[in-house]
C-alpha cells in the first residue's frame, strides 16, 4: 500500500499519526536542528551497542530518511552488517524522538555526495571553520537508516506518545 505524503513546514509527513497528536513539523524540526543522536545496534550476542553519532535528517525526502558514517573496521559496521536494524534516540528522556529501521550502506555516489554536501553545512568548527565531511575517513561507509516507525513525546511522560509508521 502507497504511503501519501503532504508537505507541512518544509516536512514530508507520512498522513496523521497513528497515535498522539505531536505534529510533525515538530519532530522534523528537531531531527533537523539537533547535532548529534544516540544509535543502538545489536551484538552477536544480542547485548546493544549504543553510541552517539552525528547524523543527517533529510525530512524532504519520500519517506524521510537519517544518515550516518561509521568506519567499517568498527563494531557498530559489524553489528550492521550482520543485524541490519538500528534504534536512533534524540533526547534526554523528557523530549524524545526515536526513529527505527534497517540501515544500509548507501552505494550510490551521486547519493553519498548529497549527504556530504549536508554534512558540511551542518557540521563546522566554530574556532577554525573546517567543515567536516563524510569522505574525511577513507574507512567510513554513509548508512541511510529507512525509518519504519518514528515515536516522540515530550514533557518526560509517554501520556502523549505520538507515532507513525512508514
Amino acid at each position: 500500500m502507497a504511503r501519501v505524503y503532504v508537505r507541512v513546514d518544509h516536512a514530508q509527513v507520512p498522513g496523521a499519526p497513528i497515535r498522539g497528536h505531536i505534529p510533525w513539523s515538530t519532530v522534523d524540526r528537531r531531527l533537523r536542528a539537533e547535532r548529534s543522536i544516540w544509535l543502538a545496534t545489536s551484538r552477536p550476542d544480542g547485548r546493544a551497542l549504543v553510541a552517539p553519532t552525528w547524523f543527517w535528517w533529510d525530512g524532504d525526502s519520500e519517506p524521510p530518511r537519517l544518515y550516518f558514517i561509521t568506519a567499517r573496521p568498527t563494531h557498530k559496521a559489524r553489528n550492521l552488517a550482520r543485524q541490519p536494524w538500528v534504534e536512533a534516540h534524540l533526547g534526554d528522556g523528557d523530549e524524545v524522538v526515536i526513529v527505527r529501521g534497517p540501515a544500509k550502506v548507501v552505494a550510490d555516489r551521486t547519493e553519498t555526495d548529497r549527504v556530504d554536501a549536508a554534512y558540511r553545512a551542518k557540521y563546522v568548527d566554530p574556532g577554525s571553520g573546517a567543515q567536516a565531511s563524510v569522505y574525511d575517513n577513507p574507512e567510513d561507509d554513509v548508512y541511510r537508516l529507512e525509518p519504519e516507525r518514528v515515536i516522540t513525546w515530550s514533557y518526560g511522560t509517554m501520556g502523549n506518545w505520538t507515532e507513525w509508521r512508514f
